[in-house]
């Protein structure tokens, strides 16, 4: 377990590639190495190849893995991904009173268990009143807000669950440290892991909700700030409904001809935008069945592309033309007047030689659809 401050120094490197949930491959003084990564979210915005690193010396680790993946930078900012780390400059800041809503608490103990529940921090008020918090790292954001979680979240659906449901005289509470300075609003994300978001929606009114902007020393051994960030509740009412867009990144392994269409289509990529102002989740689990009965032009590209991802962006404005008009200027190509019969659009399908997922400007056309135009 990592002290903090921290103690130890930093071994820089540049990210190749996620191996699997808990392993990364690094480039480290030009050599390749494995480092193990604390941390099991998607992270998609974030591990981009050719990305600096910081990684921690495991040299007295008994693992294979001889580095610990301690923060990843986007543009200029160092994102720490330690979520046991944040855990403990959380229960500093509390003891040290810098957290204006729990001055005076006492942290009495961590990991505390109630039932079959384990949170992160057991809290004291000044009048006895006890407080299990759950501290929760969010590195998905963008330049105004932030989202979590990055990816579905069982465990973190469980944990507002028990948090609501504690005993008379006990308080829960759920604390959100934003890897970011700069952004002002937090949002469950309601795009990526709706049964969370609508867990949030009922939980809380009735348990603490924390959510922090963190500004960092460049070595991480301080907290240089702290920003208070807003919560707007009413906005996420009216954005989580089950209408919007969708993209829909599809993988074509060889050249295939498609009679329907008079062609062949290269192998590669493809990623196709759509749109379902009514029932978006059936629409997305129809185009994940195998057998349909064939319809519209997607459904006759899918009967020979396997279905990669399945992106929900959702909304309760119509986005899908202005979508397309943004992942055509970062695509490839695209195929004329594939699925925009009823529009002006040159096309919604469009190519890519390679992985869109691991693209950094499809990655930003993500965030900027499902966080920032939200608050401009």
């Amino acid at each position: 377990m990592l002290s903090y401050p921290l103690e130890e120094d930093f071994v820089e490197g540049r990210f190749l590639e996620r191996v699997n949930r808990f392993v990364i491959k690094a480039k480290i003084a030009g050599k390749e190495a494995f480092a193990y990564l604390p941390n099991p979210g998607r992270l998609w915005e974030l591990l981009i190849k050719g990305r600096k690193l910081l990684l921690l010396s495991r040299s007295s680790s008994h693992s294979s893995l001889k580095y610990l993946t301690f923060a990843v930078k986007k543009e200029d900012l160092w994102v720490l991904l330690h979520t046991h780390y944040t855990n403990r400059v959380v229960s500093a800041l509390i003891k040290e009173g810098n957290i204006p809503e729990l001055k005076g608490y006492r942290v009495l103990k961590r990991e505390p268990k109630f039932n079959s529940s384990r949170f992160d921090l057991l809290l004291e008020s000044p009048s006895g009143e006890r407080l299990f918090l759950e501290v929760k790292t969010c590195t998905l954001f963008g330049k105004r807000g932030a989202m979590f979680p990055d990816a579905p979240s069982k465990r973190a659906t469980r944990h507002l669950l028990h948090l609501e449901k504690l005993p008379e005289g006990i308080k829960g509470a759920i604390f959100f440290a934003v890897m970011s300075p700069d952004v002002d609003y937090f949002l469950p994300a309601y795009h990526i892991d709706p049964e969370f978001a609508e867990v949030f929606l009922k939980a809380y009114k009735n348990i603490r909700v924390f959510a922090y902007g963190f500004k960092w020393s460049r070595d991480f051994r301080r907290v240089e700030a702290l920003k208070s960030l807003k919560l707007p509740i009413e906005l996420l009412k009216k954005e989580f409904k089950n209408s919007g867009s969708y993209l829909l990144v599809l993988y074509l392994e060889k050249e295939e001809w498609i009679e329907k269409f008079g062609r062949s289509f290269a192998p590669g990529y493809y990623v196709y935008v759509g749109s379902a102002m009514k029932n978006l989740k059936q629409r997305i689990a129809r185009h994940m069945r195998k057998r349909k009965k064939l319809k519209w032009h997607i459904d006759y590209f899918l009967a020979k592309a396997k279905l990669e991802k399945a992106v929900p962006i959702l909304s309760s404005k119509r986005l899908e033309c202005t979508l397309a008009r943004d992942v055509s200027s970062i695509s490839e190509g695209y195929i004329p007047k594939f699925g925009s019969s009823d529009c002006s659009c040159a096309s919604h399908l469009f190519y890519f030689s390679r992985n869109p997922l691991l693209n950094e400007n499809f990655q930003e056309l993500l965030v900027y659809y499902r966080i920032d135009r939200l608050f401009e």
